[in-house]
């Protein structure tokens, strides 16, 4: 992927995230990106767990925490998923 296009799906999500954030808190709260974030991947899963676990195990394989995953999979089993 090219920098230039990384750069405008991070502008892109931005514009999103602000979106959410001003349709989702109360006036003057100032939310935070991950909250915003938090929103917006429970929303895209229709609030079912399983799928936000296995997003949040991705993004952290891909940040290289690989030993907080084994926490993450563990609870993905539990509860009957597969990676």
């Amino acid at each position: 992927m090219l920098i230039s296009d990384q750069r405008t799906k991070e502008e892109k999500l931005k514009g999103i995230l602000e979106e959410v954030k001003a349709k989702s808190f109360v006036e003057g709260y100032e939310a935070s990106d991950e909250e915003a974030l938090g929103i917006l991947i429970s929303n895209y899963f229709q609030w079912t767990g399983l799928p936000i676990l296995k997003t949040t195990y991705w993004a952290l394989e891909d940040a290289n925490f690989h030993t907080e995953n084994e926490t993450i999979e563990e609870l993905i089993n539990k509860l009957g998923g597969k990676l």
